[in-house]
């Protein structure tokens, strides 16, 4: 209290620190145009960045060899999609390329989506309606350990996610609504 006695009294003099302050002319000023989200400037095409990292990748996977993991997912291509029970994610990326699998981070050029739940109905939708020469197979995690304790790839079949029927049901509906 005496302190902000004595600096309100002392306003008028070049000694007050508050009133008679240089800091504003000893700052560098920045004025940042930044929107307060990440924005990269030099990875535009990020098919690019995403080639290179999968090769690096590889690279590093070829260190492990063949015998030491036995390739039973080879040309499997995984999109891990939502929650994985009984796992993670992390798990599952390491086992599945042990095993000889690709993981990818889209589920366009998937062979297999792994999932422990349903997929949303706009991801179902594309499934059935999408044109492509190799099936998707929505599977649960233990598909792919299964199949590594098997020693050979399991039947998708018993480990997938969508019900045929119900699915039938859906293509059906979509069938008749083009």
């Amino acid at each position: 209290s005496t302190v902000t006695k004595l600096l309100l009294n002392s306003l008028q003099e070049e000694t007050n620190p508050i009133t008679h302050s240089d800091l504003y002319e000893r700052t560098e000023h920045v004025v940042s145009m930044a929107s307060g989200h990440q924005v990269s400037e030099s990875r535009r095409n990020h098919r690019i960045y995403h080639e290179a990292r999968s090769r690096k990748l590889m690279a590093q996977k070829e260190t492990t060899t063949a015998t030491e993991h036995p390739q039973i997912l080879s040309n499997v291509k995984v999109y891990i999609d939502g929650l994985l029970t009984g796992t993670t994610d992390i798990e599952m990326k390491r086992i599945i390329t042990r095993a000889g699998g690709q993981i990818l981070y889209s589920a366009s050029g998937a062979s297999h989506i792994l999932t422990s739940q349903l997929l949303s109905g706009s991801k179902t939708h594309r499934l059935l309606t999408k044109k492509t020469r190799i099936p998707v197979h929505v599977v649960k995690p233990e598909w792919v350990f299964d199949s590594i304790k098997a020693g050979k790839r399991r039947p998708e079949r018993d480990y997938t996610i969508m019900n045929s029927s119900g699915m039938m049901d859906i293509a059906m509906l979509m069938q008749k609504r083009n």
